[in-house]
């Protein structure tokens, strides 16, 4: 079964708010619905985004419905003046809005309790287009569940939490329940080093996404490369070996040597894996990447298993006092060079007393650049063992991505010298 011919259920996704279409929040319950779907056995095949509007909102509503397996709502349910939802629901599927008396009566109690007083737009949370129910009775809440035309359609609060956990409690089982019969849907990541994009697709060029029954994605991430297979068959067995198989392949193409893990597996998590395996610490020296390259190391479970230490050398001082450079050398090279860097590893590792040691100096602007080293100009080195290793670098972009590549980087260097 490819995924080109495999059913699958397919709804829509409406988030509202202004905030999302400003740019003052990100759309993460979008990110968080999508993945929770696919993994339920479930695609959205549209998602969108509307202001805070009544008119928009039933435009979108009316819009969607038609084509939808079912619909979910994120956002637009409260008591405040911006939250048109409910209103919205009963001018598109011309509803009347109508009092709950059982949950009005939750609601004047739950203001006496707590000494709320009453006004109306408390009164509004007890107000449902007809024929809606809402999801959690009693809780402060405010989802709502109404089928119109036959579609199933969930509206949820865009607080974030609320709406995970009623997209958990009673969403993803309401769509279970009514859709038995679907595909299971699986993805994969493979995380590709030091191989452009341009390069990746041109190796990938002899895989049959038909003979495979997996459909290959590109996914640019700051240091690496991100390919995605995605598999839909009849059982998780069936997409596990679909999966298995075309990972083979794809690693084949590319050549192992760039495929550093998969999925969650990020270059820091195989790193600290190796250590661990190999019985070695490591410490890390640092200058223009300010402690980045440490708190990736230490965010993994575990990372004291292996990580000894961490210098943030950014002055010349720090690095003649706490790493041994010699001024000497920091006069001739500059502090962004390949013998500071050098220095820079190999006292980190002497000094720690571990078995391998990364170092990072450069330049991550916006100011600072000259002609011979312009901004983005970065030495990483490894010193592990009794072998060191330094690469110059030359990134692009932000002070925070090229400090982001740094840190990636020095990663990289490290894997490279502890894989088998």
């Amino acid at each position: 079964m490819t995924p080109e011919t495999a059913p699958h259920v397919g709804g829509s996704l409406l988030t509202i708010g202004d905030e999302i279409l400003l740019g003052d929040i990100l759309n993460t319950n979008a990110h968080h619905i999508a993945v929770a779907l696919r993994a339920n056995g479930f695609r959205l095949e549209r998602v969108i985004t509307v202001e805070d509007r009544e008119e928009a909102i039933a435009a979108a509503l009316q819009q969607l419905l038609p084509v939808s397996a079912f619909l979910i709502v994120t956002g637009g349910l409260g008591p405040t003046d911006d939250d048109r939802t409910k209103e919205a629901v009963a001018r598109a599927f011309s509803l009347p809005l109508a009092v709950d008396p059982s949950d009005l009566e939750r609601l004047k109690e739950r203001t006496r309790t707590t000494g709320t007083p009453w006004n109306h737009r408390i009164q509004r949370l007890a107000e449902l287009p007809r024929g809606a129910t809402k999801m959690a009775p009693g809780r402060p809440m405010a989802g709502f569940f109404l089928e119109h035309q036959g579609v199933p359609c969930y509206f949820l609060p865009g607080v974030p939490y609320e709406m995970e956990t009623l997209l958990d409690d009673i969403v993803l089982p309401d769509l279970k329940r009514r859709f038995p019969h679907r595909p299971v849907t699986r993805k994969r990541i493979l995380r590709v080093q030091e191989m452009m994009e341009a390069e990746i697709n041109q190796r990938l060029q002899g895989f049959d996404p038909v003979e495979t029954g997996v459909v290959l994605g590109y996914l640019p991430q700051v240091g690496e490369n991100w390919v995605t297979l995605l598999a839909v068959g009849r059982s998780e067995a069936e997409v596990a070996e679909a999966l298995d198989k075309a990972e083979a392949r794809v690693t084949a193409l590319l050549g192992g040597e760039h495929v550093s893990g998969r999925d969650d597996e990020s270059l820091e998590v195989v790193v600290g894996r190796l250590l661990k395996e190999k019985g070695w610490m490591l410490a890390v020296a640092e200058s223009c990447t300010g402690g980045l390259l440490a708190r990736r190391i230490t965010r993994v479970p575990g990372a004291s298993d292996y990580f000894e230490r961490g210098y943030v050398t950014y002055s010349n001082r720090a690095k003649e006092e706490l790493l041994g450079v010699p001024p000497e050398i920091l006069a001739a090279h500059g502090a962004v060079s390949e013998a500071v860097c050098r220095a820079m590893a190999e006292g980190a590792r002497d000094k720690a007393g571990v078995e391998a040691a990364l170092a990072v100096t450069g330049i991550a602007g916006p100011t600072g650049g000259s002609l011979e080293k312009p901004v983005g100009t970065v030495f990483v080195g490894c010193a592990a063992g009794d072998r060191t290793v330094v690469k110059r670098c030359l990134f692009h972009g932000s002070r925070e991505r090229i400090q982001q590549q740094s840190a990636h980087a020095a990663l990289t260097l490290l894997w490279r010298r502890l894989k088998p």
